[in-house]
């Protein structure tokens, strides 16, 4: 099992709004999970400059996605990796870290200078897999309804 990792194209969109689903099945009733898919209802951006997403396949089945964004900080270009999702079956095998990796890689080429990534609180295995590809916390949201 080798993962390929591509730039997604328009024809790909369907697929991420199908993994996309799937993400938002797995984390329901997660910590955060509601804010997060509300706040950041990408998953997918055409190749630009607002940003991409990635597609990492295997044996030419799409199994998972990336979709990051691009902005502005103090003139500065930053990408965050607002959604990042790997099929169960394609899990523990390597290829959320060639997603990531392939994610800075062309971050990079964006001339973006650092990359943050985002996942809820509980979720342990996204925290694993940034943290195991450098990337570390460095804010915390902490939040509150106002009723």
């Amino acid at each position: 099992m080798t993962p390929s990792v591509r730039i997604a194209t328009a024809a790909d969109a369907q697929s991420c709004q199908e993994l996309e689903q799937q993400a938002q099945g797995n984390n329901a009733g997660a910590r955060g999970a509601a804010a997060l898919f509300a706040e950041q209802p990408i998953s997918f951006i055409g190749d630009g400059a607002g940003g991409f997403t990635l597609i990492v396949e295997v044996d030419s089945v799409v199994v998972g996605f990336a979709t990051v964004q691009i902005s502005k900080v103090a003139g500065s270009s930053v990408a965050t990796v607002v959604r990042v999702f790997v099929t169960a079956r394609a899990r523990r095998v390597g290829v959320g870290d060639t997603l990531i990796n392939a994610a800075k890689q062309h971050a990079r080429q964006a001339n973006c200078v650092r990359i943050d990534a985002l996942s809820l609180p509980g979720d342990r295995d996204t925290k694993n897999l940034y943290e195991r590809n450098g990337l570390t916390a460095r804010l915390i949201v902490a939040t509150s309804a106002l009723d």
